[in-house]
């Protein structure tokens, strides 16, 4: 991505993700160009694998417990085999926008997942992002 122009383009977690910044414009052309030319590179060809139904329940009883647990507004996750920029999210809508395995978990604007509640409550149900 970055040697086809989009020069900010995140580095991939250990877990495989890529985590976009709130303000990353995916609708540039700058991006669209570069994600149709590097599309072939990803695994599953820019898919996500299906989640099984344990990954399911275990994503909204996460999601769940972070509602329990002081976090009123955290959404259930979106069941998708599309990546998220196939998923028409609009970026100023999200504070972040997690995927894998999937799934994809889009925090409301309303949600600061760097508040001190924010994180106990992500130790206590195990979210991580």
């Amino acid at each position: 991505m970055r040697a086809h122009g989009v020069t900010d383009f995140p580095d991939p977690s250990s877990s495989g993700g890529i985590q976009l910044p709130n303000n990353f414009d995916i609708t540039s052309p700058a991006f669209r160009t570069a994600r149709d030319t590097c599309f072939k590179l990803l695994p599953g060809h820019g898919g996500m694998p299906k989640a099984s139904a344990a990954e399911i329940a275990d994503a909204r009883n996460s999601a769940q417990c972070m509602r329990e647990h002081g976090v009123t507004n955290f959404p259930d996750p979106i069941v998708t085999t599309k990546p998220p920029y196939e998923l028409n999210l609009n970026p100023a809508d999200y504070s972040e926008v997690t995927a894998g395995g999937g799934l994809v978990i889009a925090l409301p604007i309303s949600i600061n997942p760097q508040s001190p509640a924010f994180e106990k409550a992500g130790k206590i149900c195990g979210f991580q992002r």
